[in-house]
């Protein structure tokens, strides 16, 4: 968390700056890493990396990992939404498991 006070003659305000710093392992139902999951943190953008890592820093407290390359990484997965509550931190989300799409026949 940064605070800022400005103390300066015609400045009559406190700007407050929060930031939210998160990490964590992509990984399938049998805990494999999964390599280019898009993790959206804001405006912020990133890709998990070979062993399914990310890392993050946004003003946003709130991820969504979705898959944007396919079967490229060894299957489709379904979107998945994050909520995480702690400011001016690198918070360890630790593994996250994202469940497989399912082929309906269509």
């Amino acid at each position: 968390m940064t605070l800022t006070c400005v103390a300066c003659y015609g400045v009559g305000y406190t700007e407050f700056n929060s930031e939210f710093g998160a990490s964590g392992r992509v990984v399938d139902d049998a805990g494999t890493p999964i390599e280019g999951i898009e993790a959206r943190c804001g405006d912020i953008v990133t890709t998990t990396n070979a062993d399914g890592r990310f890392y993050v820093r946004s003003k946003s407290p709130y991820i969504v990992l979705t898959d944007v390359d396919g079967e490229a990484n060894g299957g489709e997965f379904l979107e998945k939404s994050l909520t995480f509550n702690d400011s001016g931190t690198n918070v360890d989300l630790g593994d996250i498991e994202l469940e497989r799409k399912v082929d309906d026949g269509e």
